[in-house]
């Protein structure tokens, strides 16, 4: 960002062209203050209007402004002459303003969007006008990347003359604003996402700038780093599009955060949120220690985001409830066995196929959402004994007897299989429900009870295969240890050829 305060001497102001918009004719004015510049547009009416103001209330002399004309006011060779008088007297107004800068003067060239004085100035009027009624309603507020910059280098600054001069620019109203603030939004720029819908599957966000140039700035967003030490009581973190490298100081957020949200940023390991403000992410072994935990965090949500990998640093969240991590690339689980309160674990939209013994690392599980994976098999979920709720819909489940790993479970009751291959066959509910035993009338299927006929079929299927699997074991005892033993694949197609029949029998009755 700019720092006028800074940079003065190196500010320039100058026009360099003219556009027309539906025969209007604009200015184009460029501003350099530093590294920094933009462009803002403007009519010799607003030219007018500035200068009336800086006249009567700034001492200005009324006859710095080029004159209005009324006749051949378009033709080229007035549009120029005029072009080059309203740079020279913006020079001129610089010059004679340098020190003071009135609002009006700085409004005009949009110092208040670009540059860190002036912006902070800005949101420090706008905050004593309204802040005690907004935070009356609210306590939370979304921050463009460009304010918690500039918020963060005006902490590093003294008192700017400018500021001093009027009690409504005090930066005392921003630190005080941001101290009670409970829940913050950090976006891209201001109006990249007017609301978060966090059940949006959709993707009807509004997309995001991060690496185009705020506004007619060379600002990009994805440059700006910040801190967070200003906010002294916050429980709620939601960060939108935007790196968590970013930022450079967490302050006491590892004490007081009780959620964190990141969103559609390029986060690609849990390292670089958990240790966002370490300047070396991979941290050793000794170094994830307690000074580094998020103590207080119970619920986190890093969805669609680029997470390739669960890594060790996952242990800095040791408190943490619920862990979402949809919309990842994600391939398999690690390190959620130091993650003792975990009860809910959402995997939603990656790319998972094995399940190999999650109940070494679920062993407190709730609920576990693995939908729109690529799981054909479960045995791996058969000892997850406290599961609740189990979310396998639109994987590649083709076959029946692979609910028995899971029909075991004394505590499962909710249970989504839709979008499954299985999920197309034959009495697909009733045969799912069958693998339940006496417990099928306590099952939600697919969000839904079984009806009586479903019990009465399932109960048929049950029996039948309980049945079969008898007489297998019975046959297969009285059989020479030297003779043929059915494989164990023949036995499934034996059962399932039972369920076949005794489904035929039921819907003959």
């Amino acid at each position: 960002m700019s720092n006028y305060q800074l940079h003065a001497n190196e500010t320039t102001i100058s026009i360099p062209r003219i556009i027309t918009v539906d025969s209007v004719n604009y200015y184009e004015i460029l501003v350099k203050c530093g590294q920094v510049m933009w462009t803002i547009n403007h009519r010799y009416r607003d030219f007018a209007e500035l200068h009336d103001r800086l006249v009567s209330e700034r001492g200005v002399s009324k006859d710095k402004l080029p004159p209005k004309k009324v006749l051949g006011n378009k033709s080229p060779t007035f549009l120029k002459k005029r072009q080059e008088a309203l740079e020279q007297y913006l020079k001129e107004m610089l010059i004679f303003l340098k020190v003071t800068m009135p609002r009006e003067f700085v409004e005009f060239l949009d110092f208040h969007r670009y540059d860190i004085i002036f912006l902070v100035q800005h949101l420090a009027s706008s905050l004593f006008l309204r802040g005690d009624a907004f935070l009356a309603k609210s306590k939370k507020y979304g921050f463009s990347v460009l304010e918690l910059h500039a918020i963060s280098e005006r902490m590093k600054i003294p008192c700017p003359p400018t500021e001093a001069a009027c009690s409504n620019y005090n930066f005392s109203h921003i630190l005080d604003f941001c101290a009670q603030l409970e829940t913050i939004i950090v976006l891209p720029t201001k109006n990249s996402l007017p609301t978060i819908m966090y059940d949006d599957d959709t993707d009807k966000y509004i997309p995001h700038a991060l690496h185009r140039p705020i506004g007619s700035s060379n600002l990009i967003p994805v440059q700006l780093r910040y801190e967070l030490s200003v906010f002294k009581v916050l429980r709620n973190l939601i960060i939108y599009g935007v790196p968590t490298e970013n930022i450079q100081n967490v302050g006491a957020l590892r004490e007081t955060l009780s959620r964190i949200e990141v969103y559609k940023s390029e986060t690609k390991q849990i390292c670089q949120i958990a240790l966002c403000d370490n300047v070396h992410k991979d941290a050793a072994e000794d170094e994830l220690d307690k000074s580094k935990q998020w103590k207080n965090l119970r619920h986190a949500v890093f969805k669609e985001n680029q997470l390739t990998v669960i890594d060790r640093t996952i242990r800095l969240f040791p408190t943490v409830k619920d862990l979402v991590l949809d919309k990842n690339k994600l391939e398999s689980i690690a390190h959620l066995s130091h993650l003792n309160n975990l009860q809910i674990l959402s995997l939603r939209c990656n790319r998972i196929a094995q399940c190999t013994n999650w109940h070494v690392q679920l062993g407190n599980l709730v609920t576990l959402n693995l939908s729109q994976n690529r799981i054909r098999l479960l045995e791996g979920l058969g000892k997850l004994y406290s599961l609740v709720n189990l979310d396998l819909s639109c994987n590649l489940i083709d076959d029946i007897n692979e609910i028995d790993y899971i029909g075991n479970l004394p505590l499962l009751e909710n249970l989504r299989l839709m979008g499954n291959p299985v999920a197309g066959g034959v009495d697909y509910r009733a045969r799912v429900l069958s693998r339940f035993g006496d417990r099928l009338q306590e099952i939600y299927l697919d969000n839904e009870k079984g009806n009586q006929t479903e019990y009465d079929m399932a109960l048929v299927l049950s029996a039948l295969r309980i049945s079969a699997q008898k007489s297998h074991r019975k046959l297969h005892s009285l059989l020479e240890p030297s003779s043929a033993t059915p494989a164990e694949g023949d036995e499934e197609e034996q059962n399932d050829d039972t369920e076949r029949a005794g489904t035929s029998g039921a819907a003959s009755r």
